[in-house]
């Protein structure tokens, strides 16, 4: 059981690029974090589907709903409960030469 004054997660939708945040001694990725526009970083807690992201979609740009925390040391974490990944936007301009 929680104590009382601990925050309830927030679900939320969060909007960035998926990036390797942390890595062990052998150079391997132990921890993804999303980075977004505005500049906040959210550590992604370690699930099913942060597996899922971390094999198949780093450095893509995606959309995630769930619940952050605030750790102890200030920074931002969510467990990821849902995730869609942007397409790339086109430059009409560009597509026309």
């Amino acid at each position: 059981m929680k104590p009382k004054d601990e925050p309830i997660p927030t679900p939320a939708d969060v909007t960035g690029i998926i990036m390797p945040n942390r890595w062990d001694k052998n150079g391997r990725v132990i921890e993804i974090a999303i980075y977004t526009d505005a500049e906040e970083v959210y550590g992604v807690v370690h699930n099913s589907l942060a597996h899922e992201i971390t094999m198949n979609f780093m450095h893509k740009r995606i959309t995630v709903q769930g619940r952050i925390t605030e750790r102890l040391d200030g920074n931002m974490t969510i467990a990821i409960q849902e995730f869609n990944v942007l397409e790339k936007i086109v430059d009409d301009k560009k597509k026309e030469k």
